[in-house]
Formats: C-alpha cells, sequence, structure tokens
C-alpha cells in the first residue's frame, strides 16, 4: 500500500509546482507586452479599465487611456487581458470540427436511412454551428489572473473573536 502511495504524492507534488509559482510569474509575464498594446485590467472592484499598455513595475501597471496615463496598483489588479486576433481562428477551427463531427453522424446516419445526400448536408449544417460557436469564443488572451482571498471559515472566524 504504502509503494502505491509514494509515487502518487510524487505526482500531484510534479504538478502542483507550477501553480504554486503561477502567481508571481504571471505578474511577470507582464513585461513581455510591447508598449502600445490594446489591453483591458479588470481591477478587484470588477471596475475595467481599456487603453494602451505603457509599462509594469513590482508595484503597478500604467495604460494611456486617451491622452491621460492611468496607472493601477498591483494590489488592486484582478486581471489584465491582451486583445487577440484570434476570432478568425476560433471560427475557423470551430467550422472544422464541425463540419468533421456532422460528416461522421452524416455517415452513421446514412447507414441507417441509405441516403448518401445526408452526409455532406449534415457536415454543412454541423459546420455552421461550429463556426457560430468558434465565433463567440472570447479572442482576448488572460496574461495575469490574481488569485482571490479565500473567504474565511466559520471555525477561523471563531477563533479570531
Amino acid at each position: 500500500m504504502a509503494s502505491r502511495l509514494l509515487p502518487c504524492c510524487l505526482t500531484i507534488g510534479l504538478l502542483l509546482a507550477p501553480l504554486l509559482q503561477a502567481q508571481e510569474s504571471q505578474w511577470q509575464e507582464l513585461a513581455q507586452i510591447k508598449a502600445g498594446t490594446k489591453v483591458q485590467v479588470v481591477e478587484r472592484s470588477l471596475k475595467s479599465t481599456s487603453g494602451r499598455f505603457v509599462r509594469v513595475s513590482e508595484t503597478d501597471v500604467t495604460l494611456k487611456v486617451e491622452n491621460n496615463e492611468v496607472v493601477v496598483p498591483k494590489s488592486q489588479v484582478y486581471r489584465v487581458s491582451i486583445s487577440g486576433k484570434n476570432r478568425k481562428r476560433n471560427t475557423l477551427i470551430g467550422l472544422a470540427a464541425g463540419a468533421a463531427a456532422g460528416a461522421g453522424l452524416g455517415a452513421a446516419a446514412n447507414q441507417v436511412v441509405g441516403d448518401a445526400r445526408v452526409i455532406p448536408g449534415m457536415a454543412l449544417s454541423f459546420g455552421a454551428l461550429g463556426a457560430g460557436i468558434g465565433a463567440l469564443v472570447p479572442a482576448a488572451k488572460t496574461v495575469y489572473r490574481a488569485e482571490l482571498p479565500r473567504p474565511a471559515s466559520p471555525k477561523e472566524q471563531s477563533r479570531h473573536e
């Protein structure tokens, strides 16, 4: 039993290690954003500010909104996203996946009804559906997401009172 437990614990530890380091490394990844890139900063109060990236430091991130520089302290930042140009790519992926699924289902339906016209019909229908779903997938990429504090359990609250 113990011989099985050790590899399991090691595997879990190896999988969780990057997650434990992710918080600070994500903030450092903001330095990779090029000046002038369109970004959206969502604060912990859920106030959203969109503008052009100017710079990031250990303590804050600076955006240019219209002609003003807006500085948001790191402690207030909940999420930073960059605007992506991936909507077209997402649409094409959805189209291909939907068409493939439709063709497969059409081939199966062809075995039942014996009409080969059902294959392109289902491929077209499912392709259109997949393209629509792909177009709805957000094109923005989240570069940083702060870890929200976990609410205290009733047991922890009673200790502090």
